[in-house]
């Protein structure tokens, strides 16, 4: 049987489901991502100015503006004088992903992994350390701000370069908007925690609880 290229596409991608700005943005983690593992020094480049941007505020790093604040939707920006929980989220997740994949040649952004099954995965295969990593999740998904956020992912994130293992950027830019949304927080929650404890290697695309219609993809 002749397989196509919609037929390879589907198989390189596992079914998932993205909102508004994981939906956006997704294509950027996939065009970064193959020029750095070609070894293309642009992207080589780009990731080393997203890790100097890491931990500071959406927005304050004109370097990275191109690759953060410019790519996020219009609906989910704002004219306030601070960054939208969108902006904020596709801030975090640019600067952790050019944090995961530096010195990896396999891939950081892997669609269909969840963050909470990777990070499941990890503290499964870290023996003695696995309540240390699970007690680091924990304080992740009960954050309430992008600084309580970065503080206690930057160490996971360390971590699962050092395993080798990814998950997908543009689900978790999705997630991190809907943590920082009172409303939709807890839905986040729970699918994390489904994931983190689900023991299996299935991708987990449909495991993330839908908030209804994406009606959270709009800022107020």
């Amino acid at each position: 049987m002749t397989t196509t290229h919609d037929d390879t596409k589907a198989q390189q991608k596992p079914p998932r489901r993205l909102r508004s700005l994981g939906r956006a943005i997704d294509w950027w983690f996939d065009r970064i991502q193959a020029e750095y593992i070609r070894g293309a020094p642009p992207a080589r480049a780009t990731l080393a100015k997203l890790r100097r941007a890491l931990g500071k505020p959406a927005g304050s790093v004109p370097e990275v503006w191109e690759h953060t604040i410019a790519v996020v939707p219009r609906s989910l920006s704002w004219d306030r004088d601070e960054p939208s929980p969108a902006e904020q989220a596709t801030h975090a997740a640019m600067t952790l992903y050019a944090l995961h994949q530096q010195s990896m040649s396999t891939p950081a952004h892997v669609p269909g992994t969840s963050f909470g099954r990777a990070v499941g995965n990890l503290a499964r295969a870290e023996g003695p350390s696995e309540a240390a990593v699970t007690r680091r999740f924990m304080a992740v998904a009960t954050a309430s701000s992008i600084d309580e956020i970065l503080t206690h992912i930057r160490g996971l994130v360390t971590q699962l370069r050092g395993a080798g293992q990814g998950f997908d950027y543009a689900r978790f830019a999705d997630d991190v908007h809907d943590l920082l949304n009172p409303w939709s927080a807890q839905a986040v929650r729970l699918a994390w925690s489904r994931d983190f404890y689900r023991i299996d290697n299935a991708p987990s695309g449909d495991a993330t609880a839908d908030t209804e219609a994406d009606s959270h993809d709009t800022e107020e």
